[in-house]
């Protein structure tokens, strides 16, 4: 699937530290996912409020919640598909400003109605950041560190967006009550503001502009990131140049297919159980855990910081150990430990708070961003929007339908049972990747991983 490029330029850009110009452009491309953080989880602590202000029943809560992950589904198919015909950087400023429009609206709504489609709207918004960032991250990032920068990195700032979110909650609870949720959605328009003004300065990626016959072009991005071409851009032939206008059909056809399916799996697995220690943990621990608003809120801050801490991890060791021993390394711990604070924890608060924050580490420690760092680099240029925005449209997908099953699960089979029920993805993820060589994918250049 592709071919290895001879092109000193791109063979440099795989090999050499990245520029200043390099560093600044991945520290604001992964920054949209502190937006994304930010979002998609201040509704996990807006519902304690929402619930009691336009007296929610289960069904409508869960639908609330899922709002904006069904919003970014879409964003994420319709838009991984544009990154790949349209470029990189046009996506990922365009997005943030329309972010910022809906953010803003969310916050001045009357009704539920109205609120399911702002916080749908914002789903999209962040939708499409996703495949163009992680692609863009992908084609800069030098081959030794490729996933750390792709993977590790956007996860770090996803979960510190999730954290600041959590914290911000605090005090806007404690002061305006069940009127909280309107500055809760209203001020993630502020970072997002101060990310797309950083962005307009950033270059086109190198590698998508090889893929659509742009060479003078990529040589000005190369020179700008310090590094001179001795000679003619050999073109990312044959097979990347064939697909230059593919649609999504192409990753669902041969040679294509299989990786395709397998990669959209593990992501449904994983956000099939991620939700145990994320989104709906303020609503967990509040109803299910019989803490008050303000102890649901600060509990569920400190266990942002332990997934930060497994986010970190995750960083240091995706390239020193290989994708698969991290792998193994993050899924079975977690699995084991949702198990046992299904069977121990029910009646055992002690249990349940020390078992909530170990998984959240081993959780973060690797699951996400290995898949986040698969489904770009295991895909062709021409293709890794759109690999990315179908592969990661079934993680939103499977929060989304978690989100709206976790309420009622909780009052029809319990908390007990529904830990137990979520940690069984977590062991088939590992399976899957144990299971297929092309996982193993760390330290190589993209010409040749995406073969």
């Amino acid at each position: 699937m592709g071919s290895e490029t001879s092109s000193s330029g791109i063979e440099q850009l795989d090999v050499k530290p990245m520029s200043s110009l390099q560093r600044r452009a991945v520290i604001l491309v992964a920054l949209g996912e502190f937006v994304d953080g930010y979002d998609l989880l201040v509704i996990g602590a807006a519902l304690i409020v929402l619930k009691p202000a336009f007296h929610l029943s289960a069904a409508d809560t869960g639908l609330l919640g899922a709002a904006s992950f069904l919003g970014a589904m879409i964003g994420l198919v319709i838009f991984g598909d544009l990154s790949d015909r349209v470029g990189r950087r046009a996506i990922f400023v365009i997005n943030l400003l329309f972010f910022v429009v809906f953010s803003v609206v969310s916050a001045f709504i009357g009704n539920t109605v109205e609120l399911f489609i702002a916080r749908f709207l914002v789903g999209v918004g962040i939708g499409m950041d996703i495949p163009t960032s992680t692609a863009y991250l992908a084609e800069v990032a030098p081959k030794k560190t490729r996933g750390a920068i792709l993977g590790a990195l956007p996860q770090i700032t996803w979960v510190l967006g999730a954290l600041v979110s959590t914290l911000v909650a605090i005090p806007l609870v404690s002061g305006l009550g069940i009127n909280a949720w309107r500055w809760m959605f209203g001020l993630a328009a502020i970072p997002a503001l101060f990310v797309l003004l950083g962005r307009q300065l950033l270059p086109e990626s190198p590698r998508w502009l090889l893929s659509q016959g742009r060479e003078a072009d990529a040589q000005r991005v190369l020179k700008s990131f310090g590094i001179e071409s001795s000679g003619p851009l050999a073109h990312e032939a044959g097979v990347e140049r064939t697909l230059r206008r593919a649609g999504y059909a192409e990753i669902l056809r041969p040679p294509y297919r299989g990786r395709t399916w397998v990669v959209s799996l593990i992501f449904f697995l994983n956000c099939l159980s991620g939700p145990i220690a994320t989104v709906a943990t303020p609503y967990i621990l509040r109803y299910a855990g019989a803490l008050s608003v303000h102890q649901s809120l600060l509990f569920s801050g400190w266990v942002w910081v332990t997934d930060l801490a497994g986010a970190m991890g995750s960083f240091l060791l995706i390239d020193r150990i290989g994708r698969k021993n991290l792998t193994y390394l993050s899924l079975i711990p977690g699995g084991v430990l949702a198990v046992l604070m299904g069977i121990f924890a029910s009646h055992n608060p002690m249990a349940l708070i020390v078992l909530f924050f170990l998984f959240g580490f081993f959780n973060w420690l690797g699951a996400p961003a290995l898949q986040w760092a698969w489904s770009s680099e295991l895909f062709p240029t021409p293709l890794r929007g759109k690999s990315q925005g179908f592969c990661n449209g079934w993680c939103r997908f499977a929060i989304a339908l978690n989100i709206f099953l976790v309420p009622i699960a909780l009052a029809t089979i319990g908390f007990r049972s529904l830990l137990i029920v979520l940690s069984i993805p977590l062991f088939l993820y590992a399976v899957i990747v144990w299971r297929h060589d092309f996982f193993d994918s760390g330290r190589r250049a993209l010409e040749v991983v995406s073969k």
